[in-house]
């Protein structure tokens, strides 16, 4: 992690920052330059196996895993590669050993790929416990643990709530389930290379991530990271040859998994996305993640005063401990504010509507002129 970058050696990283003000990586995250020119080249290797073969390719997943693990403060070995963020939570709740009884937690108004492959356990006899917001419409871990009992099993909770960007304390949540031998499920899609994310001794027992957004990677490639002492409770639910210690010509098929994470895996990876990933994660650990959310706290502290200048609401959760990089405000309209969100776009500021309001995701290479010129642009309320 750097202490101090170049804002503008970043943003030349990003050419249609000269054109956009582009603020909505909660939505999508464009490709820097260098990752453009890394699918590139893997798309010219490609057009000739020879060259493509020759290129030793094999280690690119291994040093992606290394980058985007040292995210989370972990090892490449705690990664495993899936092709999106329900693929991964699919993965976490099939690899618990449920009992017909059992519960899972989830907030309301959860990320849906969060929910979905809980709801699927169902047939199977496990309840999904929504447990309510708060009375300022919060997640709130004393309802959490209100709602946990002798028969719950997992939580699966988001980090940065896509919504307003509330940031969930997965610290406090973590020790609530490390107390009940919970197993503690995260989506990390609104933090990950965004916020710090800390595995280590919190009692997440794994985070779960699809890398178009904050990661920069495109759509096909996601991640889970587990917690070292999760990876022995968490069943291998689907196999093949990638996740055995044994060669692809071993007919023997010893079920004999691999050590760590990449028991999890099965075939051919998405080498084109892992490719993106690892060009675009050489740039958000350049940054680093530290560095990142004191900047965009900076940007969204700016907004915040600007909207509110104009007459508008912030509806994200100004507390210091539930910050993060996205802020959402709203006119108390929501056709209104539908509405802004297309003006905006027609002078080529990228926002968009959510459930609460008007979101706002700056980034790292976004500047405090970004800011001003959305405030700029915004009617009066």
């Amino acid at each position: 992690m750097v202490q101090s970058v170049d804002l503008q050696t970043l943003r030349d990283e990003f050419p249609m920052a000269g054109e956009w003000t582009y603020l909505n990586h909660a939505a999508y995250g464009p490709f820097p330059k260098r990752t453009v020119d890394a699918v590139r080249r893997w798309a010219e290797d490609f057009a000739s196996p020879g060259d493509f073969f020759a290129s030793n390719r094999e280690s690119v997943p291994d040093q992606a895993a290394a980058l985007v693990a040292s995210l989370a403060g972990t090892t490449g070995d705690m990664v495993a590669w899936v092709p999106s963020l329900a693929d991964g939570m699919n993965l976490l709740a099939h690899g618990v050993s449920w009992k017909e009884g059992d519960n899972v937690l989830i907030p309301a108004d959860e990320f849906p790929s969060v929910v979905y492959p809980f709801l699927n356990l169902q047939r199977r006899g496990v309840e999904v416990r929504f447990v309510p917001r708060n009375a300022e419409g919060r997640t709130d871990p004393a309802l959490i643990e209100a709602a946990m009992d002798d028969r719950t099993r997992a939580l699966a909770i988001s980090h940065v709530e896509y919504m307003d960007g509330f940031r969930n304390d997965l610290v406090k949540l973590g020790s609530l389930c490390r107390e009940r031998n919970i197993e503690l499920f995260v989506d990390a899609t609104q933090s990950l290379g965004a916020q710090p994310v800390d595995l280590v001794g919190t009692g997440v027992s794994a985070v779960a991530s699809h890398g178009y957004k904050w990661l920069m990677a495109g759509f096909g490639v996601g991640v889970v990271i587990f917690a070292e002492d999760a990876i022995d409770r968490i069943d291998v639910t689907y196999a093949g040859r990638s996740g055995v210690k044994s060669g692809f010509e071993d007919h023997d098929y010893a079920l004999d998994w691999r050590d760590g994470a990449g028991r999890y895996q099965t075939g051919g990876l998405n080498q084109l996305g892992l490719a993106a990933l690892l060009s675009s994660m050489s740039l958000v650990t350049q940054v680093g993640p530290a560095w990142s959310a004191a900047h965009t706290l900076d940007l969204t502290s700016r907004l915040a005063e600007g909207v509110d200048e104009k007459g508008y609401d912030v509806v994200s959760d100004m507390d210091p401990d539930h910050r993060s990089q996205i802020l959402t405000f709203t006119s108390g309209d929501r056709d209104r504010d539908n509405q802004i969100v297309a003006d905006l776009e027609a002078v080529k500021v990228s926002v968009t509507l959510r459930g609460r309001g008007i979101r706002v995701s700056p980034y790292f290479y976004n500047t405090a002129e970004d800011i001003e010129r959305l405030v700029r642009a915004l009617p009066l309320r």
